[in-house]
């Protein structure tokens, strides 16, 4: 293709052989040449390297076929001279700009050209008219590029993935290379630094007080003695004021004299390694103090067996082999556990019970064996000092997969000492009994004989008061009247004693009993009192219980009565009675029957002189009083009365008091009628 007249002119050859020197000339640039008429949007010279097209014609390569058009990143040949156009609209003659090309070859391949666009004629309106083009086939170049920034991608990934960043510092330089992990580990934006580079030192303004020395000493020191490798741990705060622990492992690398030329190196985010690697410490610390307390208590188990006769074993019912424990092989053992044989199995359990309980032992274990139950049961053995030892077995079978019955376990307690005890206990509570039943006999008829001497004493008390109070002086009558008042107090402290006598000698007849009734009936007999005192007495619905209507009656009244007896001077009594249904905790706490029984939860409330609750138990003792006959009339039996009736109903009573506020009594009672027998 011809040389356009416009270049001969700017080299200004008149020579015939202008066209051939610069046809040379365009055709020696390594580059491919080309000139761009925009008027007649064609090329209007290619020079040889057009190869770098994949040898298109200029025809070709600016087609407005947009079918055959190979520029992969323009419409069509009208889209790019137009956008040319567009870019060189303001620019001057020789005025350059760069464009990326995406062509694809013929073949199919996608190539990536790089165009240096010089502007080199303008028309008579002044506007671009002719480019003057460089290209050069950038494809390999791009694609190392690419490369490069994803291995960076994945470094930085990794950076992220791992906690860490890397460094490297030129010897002599006043800059640091950091990498983007080792920003972000430190809290900092890396576009706030031109070019990646930190300023010498930066690094160590970070590192805690507490480190630095001993960080800048190995750091001199790896220097110094140019080590290859050196490694070392501080403590670090970073730009957002959180501490972190960083682990730093640098390389040194020296040229040919052995000198050091730079330092590379990376930082390590440990922090949470840190904790990981404290609590374990911790916890390997733990399980050392929890393996020695297991060996403590081993060594106390073992000490424990030896000091209460017993032991555990584990029998292997398919091997016929059993583990016996040390305080087991004492108790079959006697005085030496070195004559018990090597291996203990059932036989040799068997040659050790007596010939009595042998069938029945035997009849327990085939009966766990084939049921796959808990056991338990008393025996006797004789050890091999030939003593004769009563004991009790109780154990658990396990069992496999398939259901069969592998291993038998269990504890065996000597209680030949127990035994000894029980019938000793059993002999006192035989006399006990017996004894308690010749009291109560005796305070009965105590009590029910002294009746009528004291009734003669308070009748005569009273004629002779009556007739000849008179003829008395005032000491006499002072004197008969305090007669007459202790007869009277013993008169009913002896109807209080047979009636407390009654509680412990008698059989109660129980009946279905709405305590709704018999609470209203306590109250109509307390009316006139209720009424002098302007009590209050508020009731909540009562349940039914299977009960004595008399005790009820007898419990509920006293209670009543002390409610309006022990109130301070000038007070209008108030008193609430609630009841509700027992919780489970509550029986459990106070060892109540709660998996075979309900309980209803009784409270009878007021705001008298209240007690101490120091003295929560004393006041249900019997002739036990807090305060004297002078301040509040009584015997000190009426409370014992009522714990005797709540315990003959399998029940139980309990007192709470503050000082001058007042007393709540909470009963507790069953209500289930299969849960009592109908005869105490």
């Amino acid at each position: 293709m011809d040389v356009p007249k416009y270049l001969l002119e700017v080299f200004k050859t008149d020579t015939d052989s202008q066209s051939d020197i610069f046809n040379g000339f365009l055709q020696a640039i390594p580059s491919f040449v080309y000139l761009l008429d925009l008027t007649d949007q064609k090329a209007i010279y290619l020079n040889t390297r057009n190869n770098i097209v994949s040898g298109y014609s200029p025809k070709e390569l600016f087609s407005n076929d947009a079918e055959v058009f190979p520029i992969q990143n323009f419409i069509s040949a009208e889209h790019f001279f137009q956008f040319l156009k567009d870019s060189f609209k303001d620019a001057a003659i020789n005025d350059s700009q760069t464009l990326v090309l995406k062509i694809k070859t013929q073949a199919g391949q996608k190539i990536t050209v790089s165009n240096k666009v010089t502007l080199t004629e303008k028309d008579d309106d002044d506007l671009p008219s002719v480019l003057t083009v460089l290209a050069d086939d950038i494809t390999v170049q791009n694609k190392i590029v690419d490369k490069t920034i994803q291995v960076q991608n994945q470094l930085n990934d990794a950076e992220k993935l791992f906690n860490y960043g890397s460094w490297e510092w030129w010897v002599g330089d006043n800059f640091v290379i950091w990498s983007d992990g080792l920003y972000e580990m430190f809290g900092y934006d890396k576009n706030d630094f031109k070019d990646s580079l930190m300023p010498y030192g930066f690094y160590q303004k970070h590192i805690s007080p507490k480190d630095i020395t001993r960080v800048i000493k190995v750091t001199m020191d790896a220097l110094d003695e140019r080590k290859e490798i050196y490694e070392y741990e501080h403590e670090m705060r970073d730009n957002k004021g959180n501490i972190k622990q960083i682990a730093v492992r640098g390389k040194c690398f020296l040229d040919e004299k052995g000198e050091i030329i730079r330092v590379l190196g990376t930082s390590h985010d440990i922090t949470e390694i840190t904790k990981i690697k404290q609590e374990l410490e911790t916890k390997v610390e733990e399980l050392s103090k929890a393996y020695d307390e297991l060996r403590k208590s081993k060594d106390l188990f073992k000490e424990a067996e030896a000091m209460m006769s017993y032991g555990s074993y584990e029998w292997n019912v398919q091997k016929d082999d059993i583990q016996f424990s040390d305080g087991l092989k004492r108790l079959y053992a006697g005085s030496d556990i070195t004559k018990l044989p090597p291996k203990l199995n059932l036989d040799f359990c068997y040659t050790r019970i007596p010939s009595e309980d042998l069938e029945n032992v035997k009849n327990v274990l085939h009966n766990a064996i084939a049921y796959k139950e808990t056991y338990s049961f008393e025996h006797k053995i004789v050890d091999l000092d030939g003593i004769e030892k009563d004991v009790h077995t109780k154990g658990w079978v396990t069992i496999d997969e398939a259901g069969n019955t592998l291993k038998l376990i269990g504890n065996t307690v000597e209680v030949t000492e127990l035994k000894v005890y029980e019938k000793e206990l059993e002999r006192k509570i035989e006399e006990l009994n017996q004894t308690n039943q010749e009291l109560g006999q005796f305070a009965y008829v105590a009590s029910h004989d002294l009746k009528e001497p004291l009734r003669k004493i308070t009748a005569f008390g009273d004629r002779l008061n009556q007739k000849y109070s008179q003829q008395l002086d005032e000491n006499g009558r002072f004197y008969l009247s305090r007669m007459i008042d202790s007869a009277k107090r013993m008169e009913v402290l002896m109807e209080n004693l047979l009636s407390y006598s009654r509680l412990s000698r008698k059989m109660v007849s129980f009946e279905r009993l709405d305590l709704n009734k018999t609470i209203e009936n306590v109250l109509s007999d307390l009316e006139i009192k209720i009424n002098e005192t302007n009590a209050q007495v508020c009731v909540t619905k009562m349940p039914i219980l299977e009960a004595s209507v008399t005790k009820m009656h007898q419990l509920f009244q006293n209670l009543i009565s002390n409610a309006l007896k022990f109130v301070k001077p000038n007070q209008t009594p108030e008193i609430h009675i609630d009841a509700k249904e027992a919780t489970r905790g509550e029986l459990i706490r106070l060892g109540l029957d709660y998996k075979n029984k309900k309980y209803c939860k009784i409270t009878v409330k007021d705001n008298g002189i209240g007690f101490e609750q120091e003295y929560a138990e004393k006041i249900f003792v019997i002739f036990q009083r807090l305060h004297g006959r002078a301040e509040f009339d009584g015997t000190g039996l009426g409370l014992a009365i009522c714990r005797k009736i709540v315990e003959n109903h399998q029940g139980l009573i309990m007192a709470d008091g503050i000082p001058d506020e007042g007393a709540t009594f909470t009963i507790f009672l069953p209500t289930d009628p299969d849960s009592l027998n109908k005869k105490l």
